[in-house]
Parts: structure tokens; C-alpha cells; sequence
């Protein structure tokens, strides 16, 4: 075996589909393998979503507050925009830098909660009777298939 020089620079071997991730690699990256760069312009439409979203939330959570709701839906509201606000800013840290295979899931997964709380108060700012629980996402009902 032949030491790496600077002539002749050591190339490490990425492991294939069929090959294990090594025990080192796992430990530093978990299942994912190791941060890789964004696709161009992916950082930036994702960064567009996540902020269109929180937008949204922002501005339900104006309206909703500012018609003096009862206490139930005033705390679920709040709850609802926290975990907006924390979903925004693991959006917002994750995109700053190379992420890994899971990293960029739970991007994924986070613009999506971002997306499904503003459905939820959407519809409690739209609805003259707000039910705090209720999530149109749950009650969307798929047309019956003619078979």
C-alpha cells in the first residue's frame, strides 16, 4: 500500500448502494452519510416557501387575535405560532450551510408543518365559529372513484 503524497493525494472511496456506511461515517453523519451541497436554487425557493408560510401565519395570528377570541382558542393560537416559529428557524438555520440526506427531510417535513398550521388558522380565522382543533387537512375528503 502506497502512503498519500502530494504528488499523489489520497482518494477515499464513496460506499455504493451495495456497500455499507463505515462505522466512523455513522457515527459523525447517522444513517444519512455525510452534508452535501444544495442543488442551485433550491436553498433559495425553499427559503420563498418556509416564508410565504410564515407570512401567512403571521398575519392570521394578527387577525385572529385582534377580533378577542375566547381563552382556549387565544392559547391554541399562540401554541400554534411558536411551533411555527421554531419550524421557520430550523428552515432557516438548515439552509445556511451543506445538509445531509436526513437534514433535508426534516426540511422537507418542517415547510410542510409550516403549510398545515397555516391551513389551521386559516380556518379558524375564516370560520365564524373557530374550532381550534380542526384541521382542513384532516377533513378533506377525496372524490369517490366511479368503478
Amino acid at each position: 500500500m502506497v502512503a498519500a503524497t502530494a504528488a499523489q493525494p489520497h482518494v477515499r472511496e464513496q460506499p455504493g448502494t451495495m456497500h455499507g456506511v463505515h462505522a466512523n461515517e455513522w457515527r459523525r453523519y447517522g444513517f444519512g452519510g455525510p452534508p452535501e451541497p444544495w442543488e442551485t436554487g433550491a436553498q433559495r425557493e425553499l427559503d420563498r416557501l418556509a416564508t410565504s408560510y410564515y407570512v401567512e401565519i403571521v398575519a392570521s395570528r394578527t387577525l385572529i387575535l385582534k377580533a378577542d377570541p375566547e381563552p382556549d382558542v387565544r392559547r391554541r393560537v399562540e401554541e400554534l405560532f411558536s411551533e411555527a416559529t421554531r419550524h421557520k428557524q430550523e428552515v432557516d438555520f438548515t439552509l445556511r450551510h451543506w445538509a445531509t440526506p436526513v437534514e433535508r427531510l426534516r426540511v422537507e417535513d418542517r415547510i410542510g408543518s409550516l403549510m398545515r398550521i397555516s391551513r389551521r388558522l386559516h380556518s379558524v380565522r375564516d370560520s365564524s365559529d373557530p374550532g381550534p382543533d380542526t384541521d382542513p387537512a384532516d377533513s378533506a375528503t377525496r372524490p369517490a372513484s366511479a368503478a
